[in-house]
């Protein structure tokens, strides 16, 4: 037998529960992983309060759990270049079961690690990694010598974006609350925002001459994307990726018009357009970040509660008490 924490009903952090579970059986291009370690999500609290997009939800009981790693217990048919024993990091689907003992993962999300990486760092990387190389270098042209404005800069993808911007050359800005201005200043920004007291549109603007930025990566929304838009460069592009606050405020003919003759761009990203459509692609992106990783580039800052501790792991990350990544340990 194996065992989970499961979400029996929508509630509050206290409904979460430990359930025992049988052990999965991996299907052809699949492997069963008995997972070490597995990281906590937005995604994951999301779900829990029954507040997914009409028709995301998933059937409850659900064993949350997007990432994780652990060491591959059997192979199903078709499985070439892992073995059994092999130790790896994973991500996966809503039901992927990170909250869990066991979780059978198809092998284009799932990459080898080394040896000198620990399993609970280990799970902190791919979700927040792989976000924030998406958003850089396939969607936002990352370059040396351009420049990006990193909202959110304390939290997990926030951490991520700054290290990876940073190894590929360029000038990051990072806006960050009070109590996590000299966190954001530690993971190597050159410039850092107070956004509860400062202006953000108009710091970005002082600290490029007036010029703007050329990417900007945006969790909040809300009327945060107005102040982007006002904060880019010419032919400057924003990259929506959450709605902390809400939705995108404004329209068209009052926003994006206003600066048409900066050409900017306005999208949106969720990695799970890119994990379903380019698996070859996302699988090769996956294994870049684990060597960044390796190189001394990623530094996740990780903190780790046992797997019991998932309600309190939850309540904390919705009071915003968390810098980096909040990981739960299996053993």
């Amino acid at each position: 037998m194996s065992y989970a924490i499961v979400i029996p009903e929508t509630g509050g952090h206290h409904v979460l529960s430990k359930q025992d579970q049988s052990i999965p059986t991996p299907g052809a291009g699949e492997v069963l992983i008995r997972n070490h370690a597995g990281a906590v999500n937005f995604i994951d609290t999301i779900i829990r309060r029954g507040d997914m997009p009409k028709g995301m939800m998933p059937e409850l009981p659900h064993i949350p759990g997007v990432e994780g790693a652990g060491v591959i217990e059997a192979l199903g048919a078709g499985v070439e270049g892992f073995s059994v024993g092999n130790r790896v990091a994973w991500m996966g689907p809503i039901g992927a079961g990170g909250y869990g003992m066991h979780s059978v993962i198809g092998v284009s999300y799932v990459t080898q690690i080394d040896d000198a990486i620990d399993f609970e760092t280990a799970a902190s990387i791919p979700v927040n990694a792989m976000t924030a190389y998406h958003m850089l270098v396939n969607l936002g042209g990352a370059a040396p010598g351009k420049s990006v404005l990193v909202h959110a800069a304390a939290g997990g993808v926030g951490t991520m974006i700054q290290h990876i911007a940073k190894h590929l050359g360029m000038t990051v800005i990072a806006s960050a609350s009070t109590d996590k201005v000299d966190y954001a200043k530690e993971q190597g920004a050159d410039f850092v925002i107070d956004y509860k007291k400062e202006n953000v549109a108009e710091k970005v603007l002082e600290y490029t001459d007036g010029r703007g930025v050329d990417l900007s990566l945006n969790p909040i929304s809300g009327e945060t994307v107005k102040s982007d838009l006002k904060a880019l460069a010419p032919l400057g592009t924003v990259v929506v990726f959450g709605f902390l606050a809400g939705p995108p405020a404004g329209t068209f003919g009052e926003d994006l018009a206003t600066y048409f003759q900066k050409s900017v761009a306005l999208r949106v990203s969720d990695i799970y357009t890119y994990f379903s459509n380019r698996p070859k692609e996302f699988n090769s992106d996956l294994a870049k970040v684990f060597k960044m990783f390796g190189d001394g580039v990623l530094r996740p800052s990780i903190s780790i509660l046992s797997l019991s501790e998932a309600p309190e792991a939850h309540r904390r990350l919705e009071a915003g008490e968390t810098m980096g990544k909040l990981v739960l340990s299996i053993d």
